[in-house]
């Protein structure tokens, strides 16, 4: 997961769901930031060691999706390290070129950008199922705009 800083939380926090436990304990985060009127991105998904397994992921993705289906949205997408996880969501392995709106805006500037090992998944909100990758078609920032493969850090 990226890095955030205080002012970057504080100025996306209407982005964020959290889910609690009965006595109002933190058990995740996750946000859905919407990049276009066509697009968000679920970002910022966490849950605590003793919440993970049981549901609460899934739950925090759900909710992302269901905000986004609110506001009128035909697409949901995240990158990740646990594309599994995704799949189990309902999402599918795309190329992050298929996701120019985030790709262009967002990747160039990201510290990540020389080492981008995440998959992007993609969700269509209408039950259609995005376009299966071609064979070789690269999947992560830094082997679609670099030509190379992720660097590995020590």
């Amino acid at each position: 997961m990226l890095e955030r800083t205080e002012a970057f939380l504080r100025a996306n926090l209407d982005d964020f769901l959290v889910a609690e436990a009965e006595a109002g304990r933190f058990l995740g985060c996750g946000a859905l930031a919407v990049l276009t009127p066509d697009l968000a991105e679920v970002r910022s998904l966490a849950v605590t060691p003793e919440a993970s397994g049981h549901g609460v992921g899934k739950a925090l993705v759900l909710a992302c999706v269901e905000r986004a289906r609110e506001r009128g949205l035909r697409r949901v997408f995240a990158l990740t390290l646990v594309p599994e996880f995704f799949e189990k969501c309902g999402f599918v392995l795309t190329s992050l070129g298929r996701l120019p709106e985030k790709s262009v805006a967002e990747c160039p500037v990201c510290p990540k950008r020389s080492a981008c090992d995440e998959h992007a998944m993609l969700l269509h909100l209408d039950g259609t199922r995005p376009r299966p990758l071609d064979p070789g078609e690269p999947v992560g920032y830094t082997r679609l705009f670099l030509g190379r493969e992720p660097e590995t850090r020590p």
